[in-house]
């Protein structure tokens, strides 16, 4: 008997409720991807949480199409309908893709600082990362942070530093912007955060 392995879904997108960036499905998008109405059929993720959600950003994991806000006008079985609202812009992606994470990593400091400081990851979004390290390092200053949970190698990412917070207890918190991302290495963040919202999103329906 011949074995025939299923077909990767195509034009695969991620839909968040608008207000609070939680991640509801992932879907397929069916038919032209910048139409008026969408159709989207969901493989992961509630349905329902899709269709009673008055505002959903549509965020397709490839990067040179729109991400866009719509709203479901119709469903049949596990495909929606939706009616594209405006388009979204790169920025206001970034901001709602953000996600607590808990990962061990590593900083380079770029300035001629020798050396490697470890840290703990707080959160992650494509425009950036906050963190906790021992190291002390100035808001402003820029290092290579290692981005271990993306898809198929770790990324090494320049970033640089916007604020400090001491801890109290010889750790020190800090956020970042990363700086002058690729396409591909954008796109490799939004997939890993994507992930881990969908893990937990998972986590939480146990």
């Amino acid at each position: 008997m011949a074995l025939f392995k299923k077909n990767k879904p195509k034009n695969v997108c991620v839909l968040l409720d608008s207000n609070t960036a939680r991640v509801l499905a992932r879907g397929s998008m069916e038919g032209p991807p910048e139409g008026m109405n969408l159709q989207i059929t969901i493989f992961e993720g509630n349905i329902l949480d899709v269709v009673n959600t008055e505002h959903v950003q549509i965020v397709p994991a490839d990067e040179t199409m729109s991400p866009r806000l719509g709203h479901v006008i119709q469903r049949r079985g596990d495909m929606v309908i939706m009616e594209t609202l405006r388009n979204l812009t790169g920025s206001e992606v970034r901001e709602n893709l953000r996600m607590p994470v808990d990962f061990e990593t590593f900083l380079y400091p770029t300035d001629g600082t020798p050396g490697r400081w470890t840290a703990q990851a707080n959160d992650l979004s494509c425009g950036g990362i906050s963190f906790f390290s021992q190291g002390q390092f100035a808001v402003g200053s820029q290092l290579e942070v290692v981005i271990p949970i993306t898809r198929t190698a770790p990324l090494l990412l320049p970033c640089q530093l916007l604020r400090q917070r001491d801890e109290g207890d010889g750790t020190f918190f800090y956020a970042a912007k990363f700086l002058s991302l690729l396409n591909e290495q954008e796109s490799m963040i939004r997939e890993a955060v994507f992930n881990v919202q969908l893990k937990s999103m998972q986590r939480l329906r146990r």
